[in-house]
Parts: C-alpha cells; structure tokens; sequence
C-alpha cells in the first residue's frame, strides 16, 4: 500500500476580506477616489496569498495594506463576526470536499501498473545512434593505427583506364587506405582503435587539377567547396594541385588561376601544394601518411565537439578530435543549412563575390530579408546602390567597393 502526502490549497483562503475590499474598492471608484489605486493593488496582493488570515491586523503582512485598511478590515469584522466565521467554515468545508473528490477520482483513472513501451527498430536506431554520438572516446598511445581515407569520387570514373589509378599508385607506395564517400574533402586521416572507433585528425586535402580548378571557379564550386572545409572543423586544409599537360588549355588563363590560389593560401590560410601529375600527387600523400603515424603515435587522442576543438601543437600531449561520423553528418550536403549559411552560398554565385566579401556582407545582414530591408530605408536609388561599398574584409580590412556593391543591388532589384 502506497502512501502520498496530500496538499490543502484553498482558491480563495480570504473570501470574506477580498469581497470587503472589492465593495470599497467599487464605492473608491464610483467617487473618483485616489484610494481605488491602493485599493486595487491591496486586492490582488490578497488574492495571491495561499493562506487564511484571521484578522485585518495580520493582513499587515501583506503588499498595499497600511494601517487604515487593516483597521477597516478589524471593523467591518466586528460588525458581522458571527457571519465571518460562518463563511469561511464553509468555503473550507468547499475546497477540502472538492480535494477529496478529485484524489478518488484520479485514483480510479490511474492504472495499477505501466507496461514497457515497446520501441520500433527506428526508434532503437535513432536511441543507439544518439548514444553513439555524446559517447566519449579516448585513445591511448599503442591502441590506435592511422590510416587514409580517400573519397570514392577519387577511385571511379568514365575513363576505363583511370579507373583505378588511384588504388593502383597507393597500393603501389604500400600506404594503407580506404575507399569511402567523404562528404568533404577528396584525402583525409583517420585514427582508429581496436573497438572500431573513428577520430579524424586535422588534415584534409582537396585534390585539383588545373582543369578542374578552372572549371570549378567558372561554376562557383571553388568558393563554395572552400567555405564546406572551413566549416567543417578540420584546421589544416591542402590545396593539392596537380599539372593539366603543360596548363595551356584549361580554361582559364595560367595567370588567373594563378592568382586564385593566391588568394586562397593568403585570405583563406590554406596550405597550397603542388605537383606534376598524379602519381606524383599520390606519393605526396604517401609522404603525409607517414609523417602523421610519426607525430601521433605517441599522443593520446580525445572525441569532442566542433566548438571545442582547439589548434593543435607539435609538443602536445592531447589531442581533441572529431569523431568520423560527426564529420560525415555535419558536412553532408544535404544537411539543413542556416538561412546564413544559404545567404553566403547564394553571394558565391556573383561574379567576383569571393568567400571573405560575401562573409562580410552577411555579418553586417545575416539574411536577405535584412538586405532589402536596408535597401528599402535608404533615400535614393543611389544610397542604396552603393550601401555595401565601405564594408570592409579580409585581412587588409579593404572595402567592398562601389561595383560590388551596385551589382548585389541590381541582383536583388531585378525582375526575372
């Protein structure tokens, strides 16, 4: 037999006094009297008291009430004491009847015992995989092996005979890797322990081939696969770009894909490599692999959050990384983006909008609807044209400039 300890709370332990004050406080508003503010508030600091009071002197406790109004209340009580005491028996008689009522009738509805509820097999995934992702992984010195992950892209193509090139000059090099579709990146590391967990560490390589870097700036794939790896939490970022033939015929002109990558080693920090063709690409990555089972096999390696992952130092003993499926998820492209993150990809598109312009744009209006709020506001076409030209970015802190400006404007103006 269950015992449970019950609760009296009256809903209105003082209804004798709140319909005294309600009656004054009618005659103080019918005469224009200053006292109906007081009197009000007086009111509702009693209607919000749990308990009984036995007397206008120990209403004195309470909000509002001065010592004429408890002198009314001690009163008012002496000219119907009898009746007073009647009235409040009575509304406790009430309240302690209905309490009773409702604790049986709850009593009758509960059923005597719950039975486990049964979970689907999606439900059980979803609960596994939640348990699977805030688990903490640690990885001692000796319990790990390192090894690369290449993106299945890199492993599969139309041409037959460069089918599996790839795999060809890896297992050639004796680098031990694996296929697998990565979300971001084309080349990336990962540490995995006797359990099969996965941490990535902090490097990932983007491989390009001077046609395909052409092809991807032409496109705006290059802004926006440069802004997929900043997000995506990984520190060290490699452009590795190999030779097209003698790069006569790439598209673009030597100079500006020169200038492209440029850019990307001094407003984006990437780390540029470059190299002759594609074996010479893979026996770089050959290079890295082993410099990466050197630096960390001695380390110990933590699983944490994007948000808490910190730059990682040569003489560091621990290191947090992120956990492989995190990465995965995280960086899919069909993840749900912010309307931020939509913004910035929709700017990559314009001509001449790179990575840290369109960035800039978004600080100062994180979505469009503020933009062309802000268009709106301005006094003239010619205000509004050139609102954006003084927004400053990058590291030199240079402005937008006048034509950028204008051509964001006449984008969002433009009837299509």
């Amino acid at each position: 037999m269950s015992l449970r300890r019950l609760e009296i709370r009256l809903q209105h332990p003082n209804a004798i006094f709140e319909s005294w004050l309600l009656r004054w406080l009618t005659e103080a508003e019918a005469k224009g009297s200053k006292s109906q503010y007081k009197l009000r508030e007086a009111l509702e600091a009693l209607k919000m008291y749990p308990l009984p009071l036995a007397s206008g002197k120990e209403c004195a406790i309470l909000r509002d009430f001065g010592s004429t109004l408890c002198n009314l209340i001690d009163e008012e009580m002496q000219k119907g004491k009898a009746e007073t005491i009647a009235l409040n028996s009575s509304l406790y008689d009430q309240d302690l009847q209905k309490l009773v009522e409702n604790v049986k009738i709850k009593k009758k509805t509960v059923p005597p015992k719950e039975k486990p509820i049964k979970l689907t097999k999606p439900q059980q995934k979803e609960i596994a995989e939640e348990e699977e992702r805030i688990k903490q992984v640690t990885m001692s010195p000796g319990t790990f092996r390192i090894l690369l992950l290449v993106d299945v892209q890199e492993t599969s193509g139309k041409n037959k005979n460069t089918l599996d090139q790839t795999r060809g000059y890896l297992e050639s090099l004796s680098v031990e890797y694996e296929v697998r579709r990565l979300t971001v990146g084309d080349f990336l590391w990962i540490a995995r322990d006797r359990d099969g967990n996965e941490l990535v560490l902090p490097h990932i390589v983007e491989r390009k081939r001077m046609d395909d870097l052409a092809s991807s700036i032409r496109d705006g794939r290059f802004h926006e696969q440069k802004h997929r790896l900043k997000q995506s939490g990984i520190q060290h970022i490699i452009y590795l770009i190999e030779d097209y033939g003698d790069n006569e015929h790439v598209g673009l002109p030597l100079d500006s894909l020169k200038q492209a990558l440029s850019n990307t080693l001094i407003h984006n920090n990437f780390a540029i490599e470059h190299t002759e063709n594609h074996r010479r690409s893979m026996m770089y990555l050959q290079g890295l692999t082993q410099m990466f089972i050197r630096l960390y096999k001695d380390k110990v390696l933590l699983s944490c959050d994007k948000e808490d992952i910190q730059t990682s130092q040569p003489n560091q003993r621990m290191l947090g990384l992120l956990k492989f499926k995190a990465l995965y998820e995280d960086s899919a492209r069909n993840a749900q983006l912010t309307i931020r993150e939509v913004f910035v990809q929709q700017l990559l598109q314009l001509h001449s909008l790179s990575l840290e312009k369109s960035l800039a744009i978004v600080t100062a209006f994180p979505t469009p609807r503020c933009l062309m709020d802000a268009f709106d506001n301005c006094e003239s076409v010619n205000e509004a044209r050139n609102l954006l030209t003084d927004i400053r970015c990058g590291q030199l802190e240079r402005p937008i400039g006048e034509k950028i400006s204008q051509t964001i404007y006449d984008f969002y103006h433009n009837d299509f």
